[in-house]
């Protein structure tokens, strides 16, 4: 009975968060402030995890998240939406333009920096799978153990951080984001196969990362 009621819960939220998307979407100005308000947390974790260590000196997430949702707010209207799954997709289509953006813009000015960042083996620089709870696993009930989940949550951002562009893109979209393959393969323009092929790649090395030691919570 409590997972029926639950899973009622779950649904009327989701109803109503779709339902004030399309508003947003018709133009009523309270519900796109509504809908910014309700995305901006999420969108901010997701740019900071995706922003390159290289364009972090010259850039901020803030400053990418605010670029991302003046877009947004120009493009809302012309969405055809269905799903609340569709609209965090399209946002983070968003998103990754203007990352893409800002790599291009201050490419030339942090040439030099590149030079001693650990680069992409292949020469690529584009940044149902297991969400943020399956990749860290464990018991979160204790107190103690909730601790441990936010060490290894921290130690798993800054591991992020290490890799090339490319991994860190399809390990967030994919896995911490929960993204469909289809939807991943759209947002990075890459076929479904070479996702999946990244994706295994991208595991592999985060986690020879970790292993080494060499991730440490970001100050």
């Amino acid at each position: 009975m409590h997972a029926g009621n639950a899973g009622s819960g779950r649904l009327h939220q989701n109803a109503d968060e779709l339902d004030l998307i399309r508003a947003a979407v018709a133009g009523d100005e309270r519900a796109l402030a509504a809908v910014i308000e309700h995305y901006s947390a999420r969108l901010r974790w997701l740019i900071g995890l995706r922003l390159a260590p290289t364009l972090r000196r010259r850039v901020s997430p803030d400053d990418v998240l605010q670029e991302s949702l003046l877009v947004v707010a120009k493009r809302i209207r012309m969405l055809e939406i269905s799903t609340e799954a569709a609209f965090w997709t399209w946002l983070c289509r968003v998103v990754e333009q203007r990352l893409i953006e800002v790599g291009r813009k201050h490419m030339t000015a942090a040439a030099r920096d590149v030079r001693r960042e650990q680069s992409d083996p292949n020469g690529n620089c584009h940044g149902v799978g297991p969400r943020l709870d399956q990749l860290l696993g464990g018991d979160q009930s204790s107190p103690s153990a909730r601790i441990r989940r936010a060490e290894q949550r921290a130690a798993l951002e800054a591991a992020l951080v290490q890799l090339p562009e490319s991994f860190r893109s399809v390990i967030v979209l994919r896995l911490l984001e929960g993204l469909s393959v289809a939807d991943t393969a759209a947002i990075m323009e890459r076929s479904p196969g070479a996702v999946s092929v990244l994706l295994t790649k991208a595991v592999r090395r985060l986690g020879a990362v970790i292993e080494r030691g060499d991730s440490r919570p970001l100050g």
